[in-house]
């Protein structure tokens, strides 16, 4: 760099406002997000015992205290422990059920005309309404959460991928066939591809979804989880335990999400050099 440039490029930086920095820093997204987090809590801190009951909205120092307390003597690590499994195994379900059900579906006019309609129709049904019928088939404990679990993350997850195969542009189904392709090279190789962003979606969405189906599972079946934990303390009229499973819940769907688009990025070379 020529001398007059160092010289101006010095000059520049020594006349910049000393708010300029400061200015820099609010604005990054990570900070910004902190801010809006301790506002919340400065609210909610303030309304507590004064516009709402305490009795009804504890306060924010007394809910950290109650999950400081839980983690201290081991209450929060087998329910927070047993929800991630229940999320994972019922979400690993539905994606093994929903895939390969997806491309032969979508590979199958007839199978798509016969069985679309009873599909459709039990997406549109809520799921939360089988949450009795698990009790009664399958009774109390976990295997309802799983079962609900997975039957939540499988509709998401299968009309995705249906969509997106669906609308395979018919290039990759000619190239297929051109270069002498089985069924499952085709679907692998060429159709599945071609469909990645729906499937992506899929995921993300169903992941989600399982989470939400666990807890449902288990505020109605179960004897152990965070959902459980929720509606123990809700029995007991308790709304510090209330807020702070909830609060645990919130974090733990943001670590969920935040790990997933982690490693959906890392696995994507196209994301990846779109980041990188």
């Amino acid at each position: 760099m020529p001398h007059g440039d160092g010289a101006r490029t010095s000059r520049i930086l020594k006349d910049r406002p000393a708010w300029a920095g400061a200015r820099t820093f609010i604005r990054n997204s990570v900070v910004q997000q902190l801010l809006v987090f301790l506002a919340i809590l400065a609210v909610w801190q303030a309304a507590s015992g004064t516009i709402v009951n305490a009795y009804y909205l504890s306060t924010p120092l007394a809910v950290f205290a109650q999950i400081g307390s839980w983690i201290s003597n081991g209450t929060l690590w087998p329910h927070l422990s047993a929800t991630l499994a229940t999320t994972m195994l019922g979400f690993g379900i539905a994606a093994a059920v929903a895939l390969p059900l997806a491309l032969i579906v979508t590979d199958r006019p007839f199978l798509d005309q016969t069985f679309s309609p009873f599909i459709f129709a039990a997406y549109s049904m809520p799921k939360i309404v089988l949450a009795p019928a698990l009790v009664v088939w399958l009774g109390i404990g976990q295997l309802p959460a799983i079962v609900l679990s997975a039957v939540t993350a499988f509709f998401l997850i299968f009309f995705n991928l249906y969509l997106g195969l669906k609308n395979v542009p018919q290039i990759y189904n000619d190239t297929a066939a051109l270069m002498g392709a089985s069924a499952w090279d085709a679907a692998l190789k060429f159709r599945l591809p071609a469909a990645s962003a729906y499937l992506l979606a899929g995921i993300k969405q169903g992941l989600i979804y399982a989470f939400h189906g666990t807890l449902v599972g288990e505020m109605t079946a179960s004897d152990t989880g965070m959902g459980y934990l929720i509606l123990f303390a809700g029995a007991k009229m308790d709304s510090t335990g209330v807020m702070a499973g909830l609060c645990v819940v919130g974090l733990l769907a943001v670590l969920l999400t935040r790990v997933l688009t982690f490693v959906l990025r890392v696995n994507d070379p196209v994301d990846g050099q779109l980041h990188g």
